[in-house]
C-alpha cells in the first residue's frame, strides 16, 4: 500500500497591527470607585484575589460579586471555605444589602466534578467566584482545565486565595497569581491591584473606610 505522509497543519493567517486594533473587545463598563480603581478590564479572563484572616477580603470578594452582578452579569459565588448556612456568610449578604441584585447572584458549594459539570450547561453564569481556590482543587492541570472551559465559555473567574505576609501562602496559588490577568492583594481593608488594568488612582480600592483609618491613623483617605 502507498504510503500516506502526514497533512501539514494549517496555520492561522498572520495579524497587522491594523487587524489587532481593529478587533473588537468587550471591557467592563462599571463606574465610580471601581472604574477609579480598576480600570475597564477586559470581561473575561481570571482574577485573583488574596488575602490574610481579618484583612477584608470576604467583605470585598462579596463587593466585587455584586459590583459584577449591578453589571446584569449572572454571578455565581461557589463557596467552599464557609457553608451556605454560616452565620458570617449571611450577615455578609445583609451588610452588603445583596438582595438588591438577587436577580442575577446565586451561591451554592459545588466540589470540582459538580462546578465543571455546572459550567458545561447551556447559559453558564457571566461570573464565577471560586472561594477558597485551595478548598476546591489543588491540582494544577484542574486549574487549567477550569480556566480554559471558562474561557471558552466568556466567564470572568475570580479566585480567592490565602496570604502568608504579602504573598499567596501556597506555591499553587502564587502560579494562579502569575497567570492572572487581574492581581487583587486585600490588607488592611484595602484592595491593592497588582494586574494589567489600573484605574486613575493607582489601583487602591478601601474596603471598609472606617477600619482602613483606624489602621492608617485618621489622616488616611
Amino acid at each position: 500500500m502507498p504510503t500516506v505522509k502526514n497533512k501539514p497543519a494549517k496555520l492561522k493567517k498572520l495579524l497587522t497591527v491594523a487587524n489587532i486594533q481593529n478587533q473588537t473587545v468587550q471591557r467592563l463598563q462599571w463606574m465610580g470607585k471601581w472604574l477609579e480603581a480598576f480600570g475597564r478590564p477586559q470581561d473575561r479572563g481570571v482574577w485573583f484575589v488574596w488575602g490574610g484572616s481579618g484583612s477584608g477580603k470576604s467583605t470585598f470578594v462579596m463587593m466585587l460579586a455584586k459590583a459584577m452582578a449591578e453589571l446584569q452579569f449572572k454571578t455565581y459565588y461557589n463557596l467552599l471555605e464557609e457553608e451556605t448556612d454560616d452565620t458570617d456568610y449571611i450577615d455578609r449578604t445583609e451588610l452588603l444589602q445583596m438582595k438588591e441584585v438577587e436577580s442575577n447572584f446565586y451561591t451554592q458549594s459545588y466540589n470540582y466534578k459538580e462546578l465543571m459539570e455546572y459550567l458545561k450547561k447551556r447559559n453558564p453564569p457571566k461570573v464565577v467566584v471560586v472561594d477558597s481556590i485551595v478548598y476546591l482543587t489543588k491540582d494544577w492541570e484542574d486549574y487549567l482545565a477550569l480556566k480554559r472551559l471558562c474561557i471558552k465559555k466568556g466567564i470572568i473567574l475570580i479566585i480567592v486565595g490565602h496570604a502568608e505576609g504579602k504573598n499567596p501562602r501556597s506555591e499553587f496559588e502564587k502560579s494562579i497569581r502569575f497567570d492572572a490577568k487581574m492581581k487583587i492583594f486585600v490588607d488592611g481593608f484595602l484592595a491593592v491591584c497588582q494586574g494589567r488594568t489600573i484605574g486613575s488612582n493607582g489601583g487602591r480600592f478601601i474596603v471598609y473606610q472606617k477600619g482602613y483609618q483606624m489602621l492608617q491613623g485618621d489622616g488616611a483617605n
